[in-house]
């Protein structure tokens, strides 16, 4: 079975679990009826840093990365797939993967956002369990390059529920309060397929998934080319990626919804967009058992994310050092 270990978009830590393993390298065909796993837990300095308005970076200490391959069923990071055919260098299957928007709101001001009630507010004086959040609008429609903003003027209050009340208002348009009043976003579960080619050129790695879990119903479509070089004790890799998501992946993470509006947020649908990503990534080899790791991506958001409200930076940065210990 021939699979890249190189999936740059994934839960934090699942995605950071690459370094462990030769992050464009293969798991090695089996033989028939083998079976191989892998695993390996690691302890270093990394962080992830978070484009949204008001939200905290990651810091990541620790990463756990465990594989398992069978004849046609394969278990790698949180994905789980089937490989229909493997013919020399080249390997196609079926997947069913975790999405990685859902991280960016799990540590907005280093709580867990979202898991308590639907609609939560983090700051101001309306009460944190309040079950409702509305806001009155009038449209306003303000279109810029191939993205459409739909809001409501400057206003001074909010509505939560029947009380609504001056004392109870977000009015301020400041990063902390831009962030207030947002609903959970739930992790998707995308499946699709995944296409594999190994060449020295460098390797190709193309999936193509659509929301199964019925979370946004949207789609997204990555393709990677990756080149690692070796020496005896050492390996260093280089990854650039390009993942499209469609309009309704976008407008779920990263849209503003109606009761979501605030002064200086208006409604925001989304829209399509390609990010686009460099990740180098290296390891040497201590001993047997013990491997330093090291690894540096930056992901640059497509501008149907940056056009929303509720996204401050055009980018995403993510870096990992630490030691493996490889079981």
């Amino acid at each position: 079975m021939i699979r890249a270990v190189n999936s740059i978009h994934r839960c934090c830590l699942l995605m950071l679990a690459a370094v462990a393993a030769p992050l464009t390298s293969l798991a090695q065909s089996q033989p028939p009826g083998e079976k191989s796993w892998h695993l390996a837990v690691a302890v270093g300095d990394g962080r992830r840093t978070n484009p949204l308005v008001g939200g905290e970076a990651t810091d990541i200490n620790y990463v756990v990365d465990f594989s398992w391959y069978g004849d046609k069923f394969f278990f790698d990071n949180g994905d789980l797939g089937y490989t229909f055919t493997t013919v020399h260098n080249l390997s196609f299957g079926a997947l069913l993967a975790f999405s990685n928007e859902r991280n960016d709101y799990s540590f907005l001001t280093g709580r867990q956002f979202g898991l308590g009630s639907q609609n939560t507010i983090l700051t101001g004086t309306a009460s944190a369990a309040s079950p409702c959040l509305g806001l009155p609008t009038t449209a306003v429609t303000i279109k810029s390059g191939d993205t459409t903003a739909t809001g409501s003027p400057p206003v001074t209050g909010i509505t939560v529920g029947n009380c609504s009340s001056s004392s109870q208002a977000v009015n301020s348009a400041s990063p902390q309060n831009l962030q207030t009043s947002l609903a959970h976003r739930d992790t998707a579960i995308n499946g699709g397929f995944e296409l594999l080619y190994i060449s020295p050129l460098g390797d190709i790695h193309a999936q193509v998934l659509d929301d199964v879990s019925n979370t946004h119903n949207g789609q997204t479509a990555w393709l990677s080319w990756s080149h690692p070089w070796y020496t005896t004790n050492s390996e260093v890799s280089l990854t650039l990626g390009l993942e499209w998501k469609s309009r309704k992946l976008v407008g779920y993470y990263y849209g503003v919804r109606p009761n979501e509006v605030l002064a200086g947020r208006p409604q925001y649908d989304g829209a399509s967009g390609t990010n686009t990503s460099i990740k180098l990534a290296g390891r040497y080899h201590l001993t047997e058992h013990l491997t330093l790791a090291a690894m540096a991506e930056r992901e640059f958001l497509s501008a149907a994310i940056t056009a929303s409200p509720v996204v401050t930076s055009d980018a995403v940065n993510t870096f990992f050092t630490g030691l493996f210990y490889n079981f």
